[in-house]
């Protein structure tokens, strides 16, 4: 498994790969974000050789903000021509894959409208990434209501969609955690895990431990992982101090050690 952290967008992007590289990540999960790391603005070129320089693998994340689900046909329109330029800077990059973000539809489409607007918009965005030679993923959000049974209609729908899996996101207003049901169901898509803690109210990127109820139980979400014999990529989504990024990976190492 390699392990991977996430650039933040508020600090230039060539700062963030330079302390990636520091702490000996095998990866970084480059988020495409104003202001650091901003498509129109940002040489990716120049982010490209920094890569190398640093003997640095990347994946891609387009931004979280982009809003596929506006009402207005122009700002849908301007949301899918920036995913597409997102999975062009992956293409520059060298990256095998380019996230995006599950963001629903826009509420005036039923239910079955909404999975037909997602199939039109991500056979666009797939037939670009494979021209791009860029695979596209679809991340689940923390938003849980429903979620799963969308994701296995829009997955069935689009045969070449692959799955970006957060483990946090799928502990948000549930009962148990969800990754046991999206592998269950999409375990043959899966190609990148985000992984982080929380309390289950809200995905607040935690270190391993630190809530107090509610929290991710680590060892058994990295079982489920093996179960699935997923051994791909693994971003640790932990903000703050970078002592706590560190000392997470640690424990994750840990942890899955004692799995083997």
């Amino acid at each position: 498994m390699l392990f991977g952290m996430m650039n933040n967008p508020r600090v230039p992007i060539l700062t963030e790969i330079e302390r990636a590289a520091r702490m000996n990540f095998d990866f970084i999960d480059l988020t495409i974000e104003a202001p650091g790391a901003a498509p129109e603005s940002t040489d990716w070129q120049a982010v490209r050789a920094a890569l190398e320089d640093h003997g640095l693998r990347v994946v891609t994340h387009a931004a979280p903000y982009l809003p596929l689900n506006n009402p207005s046909p122009v700002v849908r329109q301007a949301a899918l021509d920036e995913l597409r330029r997102c999975i062009d800077i992956a293409s520059i990059l060298g990256a095998p894959f380019c996230t995006t973000h599950f963001v629903g539809w826009p509420a005036f489409l039923s239910e079955e409208m909404g999975y037909e607007y997602y199939r039109q918009a991500y056979q666009l965005l797939l037939r670009h990434g494979a021209g791009q030679g860029v695979q596209v993923t679809l991340e689940n959000s923390p938003d849980n209501k429903h979620q799963l049974k969308y994701f296995r209609e829009i997955f069935f729908r689009l045969p070449e969609l692959k799955l970006t899996f957060d483990i946090g996101h799928g502990n948000v207003n549930t009962a148990r955690s969800m990754t046991r049901d999206y592998l269950f169901a999409l375990a043959d898509r899966l190609v990148h895990v985000h992984i982080s803690d929380n309390d289950g109210t809200a995905d607040d990127h935690l270190p391993f431990g630190a809530p107090r109820q509610g929290a991710i139980k680590l060892k058994h979400e990295l079982q489920m992982l093996r179960d699935f014999r997923f051994d791909g990529t693994l971003t640790l989504e932990i903000f703050g101090h970078e002592r706590w990024l560190l000392a997470s990976r640690e424990l994750v190492k840990e942890r899955l050690a004692e799995l083997a």
